[in-house]
């Protein structure tokens, strides 16, 4: 996915259903290429937009405004 919308849709799967695995199988992508999209989003805007850990995945202040 190289369109902004189609990050968007990957981000938002990410934060309703809580992982890159549970987004991955919505989308029908596999988890590392959901975490590649979120790196870029990321990397693109200079923030973090989640925290992870080995747990859960939670939205930061930022990813909320942005979701």
């Amino acid at each position: 996915m190289d369109n902004r919308a189609g990050e968007m849709q990957v981000l938002v799967e990410v934060a309703d259903r809580g992982s890159f695995s549970a987004a991955g199988r919505s989308l029908r992508l596999s988890p590392s290429a959901v975490s590649k999209i979120v790196a870029r989003i990321e990397a693109r805007l200079g923030v973090r937009l989640l925290v992870r850990s080995t747990r859960a995945l939670v939205l930061t202040a930022e990813g909320e405004a942005y979701v």
